[in-house]
């Protein structure tokens, strides 16, 4: 094992010698010192012996897990920032180790700006270092979900992050689709460049062109200045096209070229203007039946379709909704309030058609309107008050047999019972009053 240079070393572990010897280079330059650890046993040595302020572990050390080197490095220095990579790993193992408290998981080949990018974030996200730059806006609004789904959305848009192929976001209306996109741009190589957010369904379709792609002076009526349009305003960055279903034909074609040629050409203008910008569209629509009923272009469609990442509606991950309660409770300036048994039974039971946007605007007004510091189930809009309080037999059955279980597996320890459900302790403290555990 190799010595750091500094107390305070970053600590590596990796099988490979070779790897370690690439990033130990890399870190350097940095003023990082680096430790290496080839498995689980050198890599307690090593965070016993020094003061390590954040590690970077593979997913596979030969025989071993990196799962289980991070769990004794947890129970050794408690709150260490890890981050994640593997040459091979699987999108379920990713998940597993971001769920276990790993703050990300990196693909190999490395990408050594996005690892040191990363473990920036990690380490000031820990609160370990007044100097690492804060983590960026998108990821303090994004709730760290407890539904699998969600996690894996989030790892997709990470390993898309760096790519300019565009990226296609479907969901129902308030599922979440703008933070999706806010939080794609932020993970990605143009994050230092303008996020440019269009709804589509808000542009007058006589001024979609110059909005777009900016006008000539004197191109029409009004155009006593040139104007440059979107696109131009997020050179270097992202176009977010909201609800791009709603936009007319017309400007489709527009946008087609301006994805294909990466020029545009402004109203009443003659020469072609060069634009880099990575393009992301949303949509609560299904653009490839609009496309087949002649409502939406098909090419157009095929282009922003590079990647599709697909938001759940609430409905189907009830789990996340009390983590979404005490989020949106917790944003409501000056008062304390919780939701009791029955209340937040009803939020779990209820379908949520207007998804996350519904949630937040319930929260927020039951909040405010109630006088007292706990909000009962009759406090709750109609809809909530009468609807089911419970979710179905079988599913909380199952639910309640699987904490039950884990909580004897590790002898009743309730952090670490939460750690291996994959759920915070908080939410584990409301499940195990609900189910009378």
């Amino acid at each position: 094992m190799r010595s750091a240079a500094r107390t305070g070393p970053l600590l590596i572990v990796d099988d490979n010698e070779g790897v370690f010897e690439s990033l130990e280079m890399n870190f350097q330059r940095e003023g990082v010192a680096c430790l290496w650890a080839a498995n689980r046993e050198e890599a307690l040595r090593a965070a016993r012996a020094n003061d390590v302020h954040a590690a970077v572990i593979d997913l596979s050390l030969g025989s071993e897990s990196g799962l289980d080197a991070m769990r004794s490095l947890l129970e050794v220095k408690p709150g260490l920032p890890v981050v994640f990579i593997s040459g091979y790993g699987t999108l379920e193992a990713a998940v597993s180790a971001v769920k276990m408290g790993a703050y990300d998981f990196l693909s190999k080949p490395l990408n050594f700006k996005k690892l040191r990018q990363v473990l920036a974030e990690a380490v000031a996200a820990k609160g370990n270092s007044p100097h690492a730059p804060a983590a960026g806006a998108t990821q303090q609004k994004i709730v760290a979900a407890e539904n699998g789904a969600i996690a894996r959305l989030l790892l997709q848009a990470d390993r898309v992050a760096d790519s300019d192929l565009p990226l296609l976001i479907t969901g129902e209306s308030g599922s979440g689709k703008e933070l999706l996109a806010e939080y794609a741009h932020d993970r990605s190589r143009r994050s230092n460049g303008p996020l440019v957010q269009i709804n589509c369904s808000a542009i007058n379709d006589s001024l979609a062109e110059s909005e777009l792609f900016g006008h000539a002076k004197g191109a029409f009526t009004g155009a006593v200045a040139e104007h440059k349009g979107f696109f131009e305003q997020a050179g270097g960055g992202t176009v977010h096209l909201d609800e791009i279903g709603d936009m007319s034909l017309a400007t489709q074609a527009r946008v087609l070229r301006v994805i294909e040629d990466g020029t545009v050409r402004r109203v009443g203008g003659s020469a072609e203007t060069a634009v880099d910008v990575r393009v992301i569209a949303s949509t609560n629509k299904d653009l490839e039946a609009m496309g087949r009923d002649g409502a939406f272009r098909l090419d157009l469609y095929y282009r922003l379709n590079g990647v599709e990442l697909a938001v759940p509606p609430l409905r189907d991950r009830p789990e996340d909704i009390p983590l979404l309660v005490d989020h949106f409770l917790a944003m409501v300036e000056g008062v304390e309030k919780r939701f009791s048994e029955k209340a937040m039974d009803a939020l779990v039971a209820y379908p949520w058609p207007g998804n996350v946007r519904e949630l937040r605007n319930v929260v927020k007004a039951s909040a405010l309107l109630n006088p007292g510091d706990v909000v009962e189930r009759e406090h709750l809009p109609r809809s909530l008050r009468h609807g089911p309080t419970k979710r179905s037999g079988r599913l909380e059955d199952a639910e309640r047999d699987m904490i039950a279980k884990v909580l004897e597996q590790t002898g009743g320890n309730r952090k670490a019972a939460a750690k291996r459900l994959g759920i915070s302790v908080r939410t584990l403290y409301y499940k195990l009053d609900r189910y009378d555990i």
